[in-house]
């Protein structure tokens, strides 16, 4: 793995490591929530790419921006995983990507709202 620093995230940023960006980190335990985050580990089996038995597990983090030119180099991933797979925050006049789902309560109701297959506007179910 690269050499960032182990104790990344902190102070409510994380390094990517796809650009090296510090990127903000909005967390869910150690996780970050505006981006990526798998173990590098279990990217294989026995005798494939990787060979971690026992090893301790190596996270990478990626930007939202990563995410998005991982999934377009690997578009089948991003079929599988679909729209409305991730919450934005923040100003939500218009999604941030296409994967993007926001909910707005209007008294007691919840709406969901989904971006379009474009990611430009968003669509109510």
């Amino acid at each position: 793995m690269n050499g960032y620093p182990n104790n990344y995230p902190n102070y409510g940023f994380h390094i990517c490591h796809g650009c090296g960006n510090m990127a903000p980190h909005h967390t869910q335990e150690s996780i970050p929530d505006n981006g990526w985050a798998f173990d590098l580990n279990s990217f294989g089996y026995y005798a494939g790419f990787t060979d971690p038995i026992g090893d301790d597990p190596q996270i990478t983090r990626l930007c939202h921006d990563c995410v998005l030119k991982f999934l377009d180099t690997f578009p089948l991933l991003g079929v599988l995983i679909g729209n409305g797979c991730h919450s934005q925050n923040g100003p939500n006049e218009v999604p941030c990507c296409k994967y993007a789902w926001k909910a707005e309560w209007i008294g007691e109701t919840c709406i969901t709202s989904y971006a379009n297959d474009e990611g430009t506007q968003w669509i109510a179910r």
